[in-house]
């Protein structure tokens, strides 16, 4: 059956641990680069890359297409979750400023969105909006380099997980996962192939 292989590559380790980094902008750390650098050595049959337009995603994307010979396309869809006046906000900051609000949202993230910041339905709609716009293209075999929460709005969704489940998902930075998509509009089926694997790891094609 027609499938469609996405690999779901997070962005390495960026500056900002320990702050809700979403929208903003920091740059990789020196493990981040070396995280993101075990991946240039992978070939398993991309035919692309596709990135979020944010610097920890871009830049390493654009060093991993060089390094491939691949096309590189920077995708709106594939940036981070919004926090909204979180944003850029350490953890412990927040939760002690807004913590009731931190803890409907962690209850409940589909119901209490961060102030300002974006809905769950507003994620999951661009993700798989831009699922569906892959699906009807040619390609059969993609890398899409993002953020954590994207990737766990994809395979959450698609595997029935209400929000407030996705954090049981691990998703390292620069780990690696998979997921097939049937293209069959008459027998639609999803599958989980492998989930958090790093750079050490072998790559089936």
């Amino acid at each position: 059956m027609p499938a469609l292989t996405l690999d779901l590559l997070r962005h390495g380790d960026a500056d900002g641990t320990g702050a809700y980094r979403g929208r903003s902008d920091p740059a990789l750390t020196p493990q981040g680069l070396a995280q993101m650098r075990g991946w240039e050595r992978a070939s398993p049959g991309w035919s692309r890359v596709l990135c979020s337009p944010l610097r920890r995603c871009r830049e390493p994307a654009q060093r991993l297409a060089a390094a491939l010979s691949l096309p590189l396309v920077v995708e709106e869809a594939l940036i981070e979750y919004d926090f909204g006046d979180w944003d850029g906000r350490r953890y412990d900051e927040v939760w002690r400023d807004d913590r009731e609000r931190v803890l409907a949202f962690w209850q409940d993230p589909a119901a209490s969105p961060p102030p300002g910041g974006e809905s769950i339905a507003s994620l999951c709609a661009r993700v798989e909006g831009l699922v569906s716009r892959l699906a009807a293209g040619e390609d059969r075999h993609l890398l899409l380099l993002t953020h954590g929460g994207v990737i766990r709005a994809l395979i959450g969704t698609r595997l029935g997980l209400p929000a407030a489940a996705w954090s049981q998902l691990r998703i390292d930075t620069g780990s690696l996962s998979r997921v097939n998509i049937g293209l069959d509009p008459d027998n639609p089926w999803f599958e989980l192939v492998y989930l958090n694997r790093l750079p050490s790891g072998r790559l089936d094609p």
